[in-house]
């Protein structure tokens, strides 16, 4: 039981924030092969009852596909496969209200989620995000900044995340370090992929 709780808060902690990889990668380079976010990328630390998650990855395109990606939540399903639904339900130029459902699963283990988060924006420099409403964390704040550099876009996230129940000492901080990888692989691949489709619109 605790191993599927384990899995619903971090899905549903990390899939809002709309993620090792060389810098001489080009833009419009091929799909990516293996995991471009590895759990080495990723530090998790402890703090009380909760955890505070750090990240730091680079993806091969500009920093305008990066944004897409991070801020097109109503297609996120497509490339996160537990996600059921994902939502705006309130837009503006700098703030969104997003609404997210899913299954999380962890082994044989499976546990659906609902939760709702504000997005404060700056366009192609930050996105900041803090739980609005759902059971399955306590609180949940982060900030994803883009930064352009050579070949790509450094993208670096924090977040704090207070979870619902108590987590075992060693296996809570392993699973989000690898859940929090998973989830930033996927968002990374599906920019390469979109960088790739926009230069293919453009011949």
């Amino acid at each position: 039981m605790r191993r599927h709780r384990l899995k619903t808060w971090i899905a549903a902690g990390l899939l809002a924030a709309a993620a090792g990889m060389a810098g001489a990668e080009t833009y419009g380079a091929p799909p990516l092969q293996g995991n471009p976010v590895t759990s080495q990328d990723v530090r998790v630390q402890r703090q009380g009852s909760g955890f505070t998650i750090d990240a730091v990855m680079h993806a091969p395109v500009p920093a305008a596909v990066a944004w897409d990606v991070l801020t097109d939540f109503e297609h996120m399903p497509r490339y996160q496969t537990h996600l059921k639904t994902s939502e705006v339900l309130e837009r503006s130029a700098q703030r969104l209200l997003v609404r997210q459902k899913g299954v999380a699963r962890f082994g044989p283990f499976s546990n659906e989620f609902d939760s709702v988060r504000e997005m404060a924006l700056t366009p192609q420099r930050s996105i900041r995000a803090r739980q609005v409403s759902g059971v399955a964390l306590k609180q949940m704040a982060s900030l994803m900044t883009l930064e352009p550099e050579s070949g790509g876009t450094r993208l670096t996230y924090h977040a704090d995340i207070e979870p619902a129940i108590g987590l075992p000492p060693l296996v809570g901080p392993s699973a989000v370090q690898h859940e929090t990888a998973e989830q930033f692989s996927a968002m990374v691949r599906e920019m390469v992929r979109r960088q790739g489709e926009r230069k293919a619109t453009a011949r």
